[in-house]
């Protein structure tokens, strides 16, 4: 029996170093979240068994003191193996196979306990969050470089010249360098009214609602200078106020999810999908199928403005998160 210890920057590294230095064979013991120095890593606890390994205990006869100790290790030793055996009876080797492409903890499990098709799964889930109705006072939050402001002015233009509503987008991100200039620039071309201003003032740019439709909001990037605690005092300017956040496809899911555990006191009606057109896999981004996550509401797939915007539906939702492996099927435990 070989025991080893594997730490990454990611879930899915650590598990790629157990796969390529134990094979396909290890199991997984435990794993979680560390810290040292300062820096936080995933650390995953492997196993596996070698073929004809025997144990040996290399002690002299004449000290019987030392024999006890052995003879527990070996003991322990056994109980691993059994531990091991029934792990693989009862398939939580498929666990960790979901985990090693990406999909969190809490839907692989789900996923486990799951008798269908990884099709009527994802169905399923999309189907169970629904649709969230558009707020009049949108706001708009995410990461630097996620394509926030972008994705709003796509939302906007549909809002103004499809659907022939009255909006106004208010510039509120006086962070980052060229914000308010990409902005006027994009409101000048789509011919949308624009409003630039400081988070501060927007309490009085609310009085806006009186002669719009919706009012869409681009905030600055979430980080030490913006953080979740300031969007919480935003929230209580207005009960009407919903944010939307929008995520990059490409992104970790994991470190997705560690951030909505901050956001989730929010009134967050939607998720916004962007970068959707990079080549990735399905199943990293599972973690949008975690139940308490907001529904998709958009899919953006490029730069064009408006023709990469897409209101996200069952389908296209299904398409995206079966890239990769479509053809894979979720064991039932019978079968496992």
């Amino acid at each position: 029996m070989r025991i080893k210890k594997f730490r990454a920057k990611s879930m899915i590294d650590a598990l790629r170093k157990v796969k390529s230095e134990l094979g396909e064979e290890a199991v997984i013991l435990d794993s979680g979240k560390i810290r040292e120095n300062g820096e936080e890593f995933y650390e995953v606890v492997a196993a596996v068994e070698e073929r004809g390994e025997e144990l040996k205990l290399g002690m002299a006869e004449e000290d019987p003191y030392r024999f006890a100790p052995w003879e527990e290790l070996k003991r322990e030793l056994c109980e691993i193996k059994s531990v091991l055996r029934e792990l693989r009876r009862e398939g939580k080797e498929y666990f960790w196979q979901l985990r090693s492409k990406g999909i969190p903890e809490g839907v692989a499990r789900e996923i486990m306990g799951y008798n269908g098709t990884i099709q009527d799964y994802i169905r399923e889930r999309i189907r169970a969050k629904g649709v969230s109705p558009p707020s009049r006072i949108q706001i708009f939050i995410g990461e630097g470089g996620v394509g926030k402001t972008t994705g709003l002015f796509k939302v906007a233009f549909q809002l103004r010249h499809l659907r022939k509503k009255a909006v106004t987008v208010l510039s509120l991100d006086n962070y980052k360098v060229g914000a308010r200039e990409e902005a006027q620039k994009l409101a000048q071309l789509l011919e949308i009214p624009l409003v630039v201003g400081d988070l501060e003032d927007l309490g009085r740019f609310l009085s806006l609602l009186e002669s719009q439709d919706f009012l869409l909001v681009d905030t600055p990037s979430l980080g030490k200078r913006f953080t979740p605690q300031e969007l919480a005092e935003i929230y209580k300017l207005n009960p009407s106020i919903r944010f939307n956040w929008v995520v990059r496809a490409t992104d970790d899911g994991e470190a997705n999810l560690a951030l909505w555990e901050e956001l989730k006191g929010l009134p967050i009606d939607a998720l916004f999908l962007s970068f959707v057109d990079r080549k990735i896999k399905g199943s990293k981004l599972y973690w949008i199928l975690q139940k308490d996550l907001p529904p998709v509401a958009f899919i953006s797939r490029g730069e064009r403005i408006p023709e990469d915007l897409e209101i996200a539906g069952e389908e296209s939702l299904l398409r995206i998160l079966l890239r990769g492996f479509e053809e894979e099927i979720i064991p039932k435990r019978g079968d496992l």
